[in-house]
C-alpha cells in the first residue's frame, strides 16, 4: 500500500522526561474517579499497564542521544497487561513504523515486546513483537487467548535498535521486525489504535502511521455520522440539572457512605463513615446527616482525607434489626456491636464480637489469602462487612451475616447471638437469596452454598473470589428460573444453578456486575461486567444467557454500571462514571450500545463517588455525586411520566456495599 497520507507522527514532545501515567490515577479507581495531576505526563497515550507483579508506572518518557522514547521497565508474563496506545479506534488500514531497542532483561519471566495495531483494548489487538524465545512473532490477543500467527527466528543485539515495520490491509498483515519479514492473514480485527507492548525493558523511538489517501477523511466522516446519532440520542434523554446540594467540611467520605431512613419521615438520609484505621474496616468515625442536610449525630472524629482512597467495605448498615418500625444504625464500633438509634445516635444495645476460631493448617496450605492474612490472629473476628438474611423465616430479614476480610463467616440472631459459621472463600459480601419459597433465605458466602440451618448445599473451588454476586431470574417478567452470576475477579465471569453447577468464562479480572434491562430489542434481563486488575477499564454487556453483545474500553474512573431508570421507558442506562469534563473526561450514563447517552454537567460539581437512586419517590433515579466537601444531586431535566409507572425493585439500601452487584427487576406500577 503505498503510503499517502501521514496520520501520526509522534516524536513524544509533548511529554517529559520521568513515569508517563494514566488518566486516572489512584490505587483504587474502581470505586474512585480520581483524576491525574495535570502535571502527570499523559500526552494522549493510553496507559493500561496493570498486573500483580508490576511497577506501579511501568512506562517512562526518557532522553536519548537519538531522541527521545518510550521505555518500558516491566519484567511481566502474557497474564500482565503492558500495553501503551494513542491514535484512533477507527484507524482500519494502515502502515506502523517505530524503532526498538532491547534493554537488559530483569528478573522473572519477560514476554513480547513490539508494536501494536488494530488495538481495542488491552485484550484484543494485533503485536508484531520480538519474544522471549528470540523469536520474532506476529501475535493477536482476543480476550485472555495468545494467537501466534506468523512466527520466524530473528537475530537482533540486546542494546541496538532495530526497525519494526507492520503494513495491514484488510485482513493480509506484513510486519519486518529486524531483518525477519513475516506474513498473515487474519480478519478477526479490523481497526483499531496503534501502541507499543512492553513485556520486558525495551526502548521505543518515535512512531509513525500512514495510510492511503482517503483514509482519514473516511474516518472523519464516520465520525461526523457517529457524532450525529449521539447528538440526537443525547437530546431525546435529556440533561441532568442540580436539584440539592450538601456541604459536608470535615466529614466527607470517599466511598463508605450508606443511605437509609434514619429519622423515620420516609425519605433516605445519609450515614458518612471513616476508618478507624488504615488496617481495620471497622468504622471511626460517622456522620448522620438528613435529607435537609441537617448533622443529627457524630460519632468519633474523622481522620484528615487519606492521600488515596481505599475501597473496602465497612461493617456498618442502616436497618431496623429489632423490629420496632424504625431504623437502626448497626456496625462495628471499638471492637463489639453497636445498635444505635438511627435519628440520635443513642445506643440502644451492644454485643461482643463472635472469637475467633484458629483456621485450620490444610485450609492455609490450599486456599490463598489475597493479601489480608487469614484473619484469624486474634481472640474475636476481625470485621470486614455485615448483612442481613431471614434465616429464621420472621418474613424480615433480621439476622445478620459477620465477614473477615475472606474466609470467615458467622450467622448471627439480631441480639448478636452465634447460629453457626463457615470457612471459605467467601469474598467480599455475600448473598442471601430464598431458592425454593419457604420465607427462609440460604446464603451464598462467596464460593459456598450454605443452608439457613448452616448446611453446606454447594461448592466450587477456583482460584480467586467473587467480588460482586447477584442471585435471581434472568428473564424481563420475574419467572426464573433463578441463576447465579459471580463477578469472580481472576476467575472470571461465572453462573452457577442453585446446586453451584458452573459455567465460566475467563475473560480477565472481573471486578463489576450489573444486572438490568439495558436493551429493548432484546427479550430478557442483561448483564454488565466491568474488569479490573490486569486490564482495567474494558466494559462488556451480555444477553441473558452471557452471551456477549459488545465489549468497550474506557478509562478507569469507578465504574458500577449502576442500572439507571432515567426516562421511565422501562429500559435502563448505567452509571459509568460522576468524572467531570473539568477533571478531563466526561462520566456519565451509558446506554445499552455503550454510549455515554447522558453526559455529565461541567458545572464544576464533584465527581469522585456516584450513586443512583430515586430519592424524591417520583419512580425516576437521581444521580447522586459526592467527594469529601460536598454532595450534589441531580435529577432529569424532563418530567416524569404520566399514567403508569416503570418502578423496579432494586437491592435494599439496608445491604448496601462497595462490593455488592447492582441489579433492577423490572416492574410497573
Amino acid at each position: 500500500m503505498p503510503a499517502k497520507e501521514t496520520l501520526m507522527h509522534d516524536r513524544y514532545e509533548s511529554l517529559r522526561p520521568g513515569a508517563l501515567k494514566p488518566e486516572i490515577s489512584g490505587a483504587f479507581q474502581e470505586m474512585h474517579a480520581q483524576p491525574a495531576s495535570p502535571a502527570d505526563n499523559i500526552g494522549g497515550w493510553s496507559t493500561r499497564a496493570s498486573g500483580w507483579a508490576l511497577p506501579r508506572y511501568p512506562w517512562m518518557v526518557v532522553d536519548t542521544p537519538e531522541g527521545r522514547c518510550l521505555e518500558s521497565t516491566a519484567t511481566a508474563t502474557v497474564s500482565d497487561n503492558t500495553s501503551i496506545a494513542a491514535g484512533d479506534y477507527d484507524w482500519g488500514d494502515v502502515i506502523v513504523e517505530s524503532t526498538c531497542t532491547l534493554l537488559a532483561p530483569g528478573e522473572g519471566w519477560g514476554g513480547p515486546a513490539g508494536v501494536l495495531f488494530r488495538f481495542l483494548d488491552s485484550q484484543r489487538f494485533y503485536a508484531a513483537v520480538v519474544d522471549g524465545d528470540g523469536y520474532a512473532k506476529i501475535l493477536r490477543r482476543v480476550e485472555s487467548s495468545w494467537d501466534a500467527l506468523a512466527w520466524a527466528p530473528v537475530a537482533v543485539a540486546e542494546g541496538k535498535a532495530f526497525d519494526i515495520r507492520v503494513e495491514v490491509i484488510g485482513s493480509h498483515i506484513v510486519a519486518d521486525i529486524g531483518p525477519t519479514r513475516l506474513e498473515a492473514d487474519d480478519g478477526v480485527l479490523d481497526r483499531g489504535r496503534v501502541g507499543f507492548i512492553g513485556s520486558r525493558p525495551v526502548r521505543f523511538g518515535a512512531i509513525k502511521v500512514t495510510a492511503a489517501a482517503g483514509e482519514a477523511k473516511r474516518v472523519a466522516a464516520e465520525r461526523k455520522a457517529a457524532g450525529s446519532r449521539l447528538t440526537a440520542k443525547r437530546k431525546r434523554f435529556g440533561r441532568p440539572v442540580v436539584w440539592k446540594k450538601y456541604d459536608t467540611p470535615g466529614f466527607g467520605p470517599g466511598r463508605r457512605i450508606r443511605l437509609g431512613d434514619l429519622t423515620g419521615d420516609g425519605r433516605p438520609d445519609f450515614l458518612l463513615l471513616h476508618l478507624s484505621s488504615s488496617v481495620s474496616r471497622a468504622a471511626g468515625a460517622m456522620t448522620a446527616m438528613s435529607a435537609d442536610g441537617e448533622v443529627l449525630w457524630q460519632l468519633g472524629e474523622p481522620g484528615p482525607p487519606p492521600a488515596e482512597e481505599s475501597s473496602g467495605d465497612s461493617p456498618v448498615q442502616i436497618h431496623d434489626i429489632d423490629g420496632d418500625g424504625k431504623n437502626e444504625v448497626v456496625c462495628v464500633w471499638e471492637g463489639e456491636f453497636r445498635v444505635m438509634e438511627g435519628d440520635t445516635g443513642k445506643v440502644k444495645y451492644t454485643a461482643p464480637l463472635p472469637p475467633m476460631q484458629p483456621i485450620p493448617d490444610v485450609f492455609k496450605g490450599s486456599v490463598n489469602h489475597w493479601g489480608a492474612g487469614y484473619s484469624d490472629d486474634g481472640p474475636t473476628m476481625h470485621p470486614s462487612a455485615l448483612c442481613f438474611a431471614d434465616l429464621a423465616g420472621r418474613g424480615s430479614p433480621r439476622d445478620v451475616l459477620l465477614l473477615d476480610h475472606y474466609h470467615t463467616l458467622a450467622a448471627l440472631t439480631p441480639e448478636f447471638k452465634e447460629l453457626w459459621r463457615t470457612t471459605c472463600v467467601h469474598g467480599h459480601f455475600a448473598w442471601a437469596y430464598d431458592f425454593d419459597g419457604d420465607g427462609r433465605d440460604s446464603v451464598m458466602a462467596g464460593y459456598q452454598h450454605i443452608s439457613p440451618d448452616g448446611k453446606l448445599l454447594g461448592r466450587v473451588c477456583l482460584t480467586d473470589h467473587q467480588d460482586a454476586m447477584y442471585a435471581g431470574p434472568m428473564d424481563a417478567e420475574g419467572k426464573g428460573p433463578a441463576k447465579i452470576l459471580m463477578a469472580g475477579g481472576e476467575d472470571g465471569l461465572l453462573v452457577l444453578t442453585p446446586n453451584y453447577d458452573i459455567g465460566q468464562r475467563v475473560m480477565g479480572h472481573v471486578q463489576r456486575l450489573a444486572v438490568g434491562r439495558f436493551r429493548e430489542d432484546l427479550p430478557g434481563l442483561c448483564v454488565g461486567t466491568v474488569l479490573f486488575h490486569g486490564n482495567p477499564g474494558i466494559i462488556s454487556l451480555f444477553d441473558s444467557t452471557l452471551k456477549k453483545l459488545w465489549t468497550r474500553d474506557y478509562p478507569v474512573a469507578g465504574a458500577t454500571l449502576q442500572p439507571v431508570n432515567w426516562d421511565g421507558s422501562g429500559v435502563e442506562l448505567m452509571f459509568w462514571s460522576g468524572i467531570r469534563p473539568a477533571q478531563g473526561i466526561a462520566g456519565g450514563l451509558i446506554d445499552g450500545e455503550g454510549e455515554l447517552a447522558v453526559p455529565m454537567p461541567d458545572d464544576g460539581g464533584p465527581g469522585f463517588c456516584a450513586f443512583a437512586h430515586d430519592f424524591d419517590g417520583d419512580g425516576l433515579d437521581e444521580l447522586m455525586l459526592w467527594d469529601r466537601d460536598r454532595i450534589w444531586i441531580y435529577h432529569t431535566d424532563r418530567d416524569a411520566p404520566s399514567g403508569r409507572r416503570y418502578r423496579p425493585v432494586r437491592p435494599p439500601l439496608w445491604n448496601m456495599s462497595n462490593f455488592q452487584s447492582y441489579w433492577s427487576w423490572p416492574r410497573w406500577e
